[in-house]
């Protein structure tokens, strides 16, 4: 765009510095603003949601969405479009996570990308999420417009780990919080995210602790049919 002499901007919008800014992660805010409750329900409105959707947790239909990561152009700084921090096994890894879920009769696992989807979709998918799972990145920003006492897992790598950008997001939303270690070229990642989202279900929905094989699950997977993540073993891209 240097080339371009003048450039006309019919809206114009102007947010505060990183560091003046009331949420920024540097200051290590665990109880939210006076005005963050507030804005969430705004922007909910803005795009005709009702907040009060899913409001009440209802343990017997228990909904977790796994965010998928996948290479699409961000910004000019990334022409490529090289999105790190991504399962190299991906669909291998939601078909597993699907199967060991299948033993909770209670349990509705989707699965989606937010790269393709409009704002609006976003948010509809999120507020009707109890347990939402994902590698850091910046999807999980969502976690502000969950239902609060609900539950965010979140999957990180060992150069990862120390970051507490969405730990602190989730508290201030009085959100559950679970960073769950995943480990590269490791065979066992489905199970560790299965354990980590687990954890997260007992401390929900304690009842559901016994887990039942008898029932028939309540389970499915949305599939966008995009990418080949076919590889044998599962392993984190960085």
């Amino acid at each position: 765009m240097k080339n371009i002499p003048s450039i006309f901007y019919k809206e114009l919008i102007w947010s505060q510095p990183q560091p003046k800014s009331d949420i920024d992660v540097d200051r290590k805010r665990k109880i939210a603003p006076s005005f963050f409750f507030d804005f969430r329900e705004h922007v909910l409105k803005q795009f005709n949601i009702d907040y009060e959707t899913n409001k009440i947790l209802n343990c017997q239909s228990l909904r977790l969405f796994f965010l998928g990561r996948r290479n699409y152009v961000a910004h000019p700084r990334n022409p490529s479009g090289k999105i790190s921090r991504q399962l190299a096994n991906e669909k291998q890894t939601v078909n597993d996570l699907k199967m060991k879920f299948s033993i909770y009769p209670h349990v509705n696992f989707t699965f989606n990308y937010f790269e393709q989807l409009s704002i609006e979709e976003q948010l509809k998918t999120i507020i009707q999420t109890d347990i939402f799972i994902g590698m850091h990145g910046a999807g999980l920003t969502h976690v502000i417009f969950l239902h609060s006492k609900r539950a965010l897992v979140e999957l990180a790598s060992s150069s990862w780990l120390t970051q507490q950008h969405f730990e602190l997001m989730a508290s201030m939303n009085t959100i559950k919080y679970r960073r769950c270690s995943i480990s590269n070229e490791s065979p066992t990642t489905a199970q560790t995210i299965f354990e980590c989202t687990k954890e997260m279900i007992s401390q929900m929905c304690p009842s559901m602790t016994a887990i039942s094989t008898s029932s028939n699950p309540i389970v499915r997977t949305i599939s966008t049919g995009v990418g080949n993540t076919s590889n044998s073993s599962t392993s984190i891209k960085r």
